[in-house]
């Protein structure tokens, strides 16, 4: 912002010295000079919006101040928020949750697109999150039934389809035996995305690693249940009170297997 110019004071005692002088032959005065002073614009902090949104990775609290342990809320895993700002304090960023500001662990959360909307995936939106980092873009859509499977075409095209329930009961797409299942199906994908789409080229080289399957399952499924197990997968585990489950066919993974699984993930031949 300029400041207003204003006159130096020796040019007002310049003026009051050629009042005072003899009236004899005055000499023709010019108008004093006036020195204009030019001040550096004064910048305004603002605080820059954020361009991201923040989405929890599990369920979390939402803290009322940056370093307290008071909770507000408590928010499920994959949910959307708006970040009030774009720096943290404390290891926390301030956000906006269902009406309630106030403050997540960033070790809590991911930052999203800033046009993902606010609120919670669906079920099939949290099974795409999950498998985003092998099987990105390929749709998945989701049903009741307890049936789970992958459907891949000779020309590249993919989809996944998978259960919301295990044993007639609600299940979350967090959950162990979801995730794993999610991560079987990915496998599948991977299987024959690195043959090109040549289903026997596939099946001959998952029966080559893995010769002698189970009866209930093939080298092909017994091989995804090793790339799911690359993947990090759990799969046996507690399923509801005192239930377990174990996913996949059950069978074992040799070191010679894994090596195979985790080339398939690389994008390699086995």
């Amino acid at each position: 912002m300029s400041a207003k110019p204003r006159t130096l004071a020796l040019a007002l005692a310049s003026t009051v010295a050629l009042i005072l002088a003899p009236t004899a032959a005055a000499p023709a005065v010019s108008a004093p000079a006036v020195a204009t002073i030019t001040l550096p614009a004064t910048k305004v902090a603002t605080a820059k919006k954020p361009t991201f949104r923040l989405q929890t990775k599990v369920k979390t609290a939402l803290y009322s101040s940056a370093k307290g342990s008071t909770r507000r809320a408590t928010i499920p895993a994959d949910y959307t928020m708006k970040a009030k700002s774009s720096s943290t304090k404390n290891s926390r960023y301030k956000v906006s949750y269902k009406g309630k500001t106030g403050w997540v662990k960033k070790s809590k959360v991911s930052r999203v697109s800033v046009k993902t909307p606010v609120g919670k995936l669906t079920w099939a939106g949290s099974a795409k999150k999950n498998i985003k980092r092998w099987c990105k873009g390929v749709p998945v859509t989701t049903k009741k039934s307890t049936t789970n499977y992958a459907q891949v075409s000779s020309n590249g095209s993919a989809r996944i389809v998978l259960s919301r329930t295990a044993f007639g009961k609600k299940l979350d797409p967090n959950h162990g035996l979801a995730v794993a299942t999610q991560y079987h199906e990915c496998a599948h994908v991977l299987q024959y995305r690195v043959y090109d789409y040549n289903f026997r080229a596939a099946e001959k080289a998952m029966k080559k690693v893995y010769p002698k399957p189970r009866k209930n399952g093939s080298s092909f499924e017994h091989m995804a249940d090793c790339i799911a197990d690359a993947m990090g997968a759990k799969r046996t585990g507690k399923l509801t009170g005192s239930s377990t489950y174990v996913a996949g066919y059950g069978g074992g993974c040799s070191k010679k297997q894994m090596k195979a699984a985790k080339k398939i993930l690389a994008g390699k031949r086995i």
